[in-house]
């Protein structure tokens, strides 16, 4: 075979096991919205056997992080990548990292509406609390849906979007937390507390959307954007995104 066709393999070889590990982190971020989406829905339906179901299937998610890992590890070794590719993988891998601990979100989710089943019956969520939280929920998944979205197709105004929809967040966290706290809530003890940890819960997966949208900016722009004033920020990749 001549020289340039074995360059073209390498090459093709190189891009599918990108493309791979793509479709690792797309089937990680869509089974982890899923356990969000299903534990919440366990919890306001006060179902255990969902709830079950949702902690049965987290084994899937450390399984993609695993596989994720490893295809990491062996394109480091094997291609020695480009500076943009190697800003793909190792943006992958912190990627895979926040996806793997908002599963764990869910998780803690399904086990907490288990607790609370073993101590009330249903309902488990105060009827003036289902609204916020059902749209709390939303709010998470869609930012989770945006952010990996930048990364697949490399587009910025996913991860501008995930940006822009903070103070959304902010306000889905209040509104949850203030329908808890009402009166009319009847809330005490562990009740009380077990619903205040899945708005934590919630809220933190959202944090961990927002992590992943500054991995995507990292790896279309170089910039590594972790620490920077979310205004400003937004500001700027607005002007970036423009020219």
């Amino acid at each position: 075979m001549p020289p340039h066709d074995d360059h073209h393999h390498i090459v093709s070889a190189y891009d599918l096991e990108l493309a791979h590990l793509r479709e690792l982190v797309v089937d990680m971020s869509s089974t982890v919205v899923r356990q969000t989406r299903d534990a919440v829905d366990a919890l306001a339906d006060g179902n255990s056997t969902a709830a079950q179901a949702v902690i049965d299937r987290d084994p899937k998610v450390d399984r993609l992080s695993m596989a994720a890992d490893e295809e990491v590890f062996r394109v480091i070794a094997k291609r020695q990548p480009t500076a943009i590719d190697l800003r793909l993988v190792l943006a992958t891998a912190r990627i895979v990292g926040d996806l793997e601990r908002a599963g764990d979100k869910a998780k803690r989710i399904a086990k907490h509406t288990l607790k609370l089943l073993t101590d009330k019956a249903p309902p488990l969520v105060p009827e003036q609390a289902v609204t916020p939280l059902q749209a709390l929920t939303e709010t998470v998944c869609e930012l989770l849906e945006h952010a990996v979205a930048g990364l697949v197709d490399a587009d910025l105004n996913q991860a501008i979007a995930v940006f822009e929809a903070d103070q959304h967040l902010i306000l889905a966290c209040e509104q949850l937390r203030s329908a808890l706290f009402s009166p009319g809530a009847g809330l005490e003890g562990n009740h009380f507390a077990g619903l205040l940890t899945v708005a934590h819960a919630l809220e933190r997966t959202g944090n961990h959307a927002n992590n992943i949208a500054e991995q995507v900016v990292y790896v279309i722009t170089g910039e590594d954007v972790r620490f920077r004033n979310p205004e400003l920020l937004i500001e700027r990749l607005r002007s970036w995104r423009n020219h």
